[in-house]
């Protein structure tokens, strides 16, 4: 377990990526993080969060999912944690840190690509010069804007974690408290590794053609 301390100073996320990791519902499982803050998860058999530390500055928090669906025809359903301020803004941290995340892989496919997108209206953004140490290994390849961090250059094995943040680096979302109560998503999807991908579109095509006849 690592600790905060905010000193950290290619692929483009398509809408068809987005639409994908939009499609997950949050569920009913509601998980105080304290400093004005608390989350929304599907279920904690996917999704799990771990408070590190809070402060007046910030949350920190490890985050813990499984991807147990399968490629459905468009991509694999993402998964994403609802972020609510729950209160006023003069007691509100800023920012949400989010020191690492242990991933699994159960979809039955191999992952060559991994998103993470932030769906806020604009009033939360990545502090991309404190984010950018966080790790992606074992992407080698990772661009990270305002609102995405894409990552491709590796390979995330079926029935394998991956564990985004390992080492020093951190990721930072910083949100504007200007305004009426912040409300945002961070949405996670992998896409297939590409011979996979035409396998699974083959047996697509095999079952209708059998469905059809």
């Amino acid at each position: 377990m690592k600790s905060s301390n905010l000193s950290t100073p290619i692929l483009a996320l398509g809408l068809l990526g987005i639409l994908m990791g939009a499609s997950s519902a949050y569920g009913d499982i509601t998980i105080p993080l304290g400093g004005g803050w608390e989350a929304q998860v599907p279920n904690l058999s996917q999704v799990s969060i771990n408070v590190d530390s809070v402060t007046s500055e910030f949350v920190a928090i490890e985050i813990s999912k499984d991807f147990t669906e399968p490629y459905n025809g468009i991509g694999f359903p993402g998964l994403s944690i609802l972020f609510t301020q729950v209160a006023a803004d003069a007691v509100t941290s800023p920012r949400i840190v989010i020191l690492d995340e242990s991933v699994t892989n159960l979809t039955g496919s191999d992952w060559t690509d991994y998103h993470m997108a932030i769906d806020s209206g604009g009033e939360v953004e990545f502090d991309i010069a404190a984010s950018l140490g966080f790790s992606m290994a074992p992407f080698t390849n990772q661009l990270l804007t305002l609102t995405t961090l894409d990552a491709d250059g590796g390979v995330v094995f079926n029935n394998s974690s991956f564990f985004p943040g390992a080492g020093p680096g951190e990721l930072v979302m910083f949100a504007d408290l200007s305004g009426d109560p912040v409300s945002f998503s961070l949405i996670e999807f992998p896409t297939p590794e590409p011979a996979t991908l035409a396998l699974l579109v083959l047996g697509l095509g095999c079952l209708k053609r059998r469905r059809s006849r």
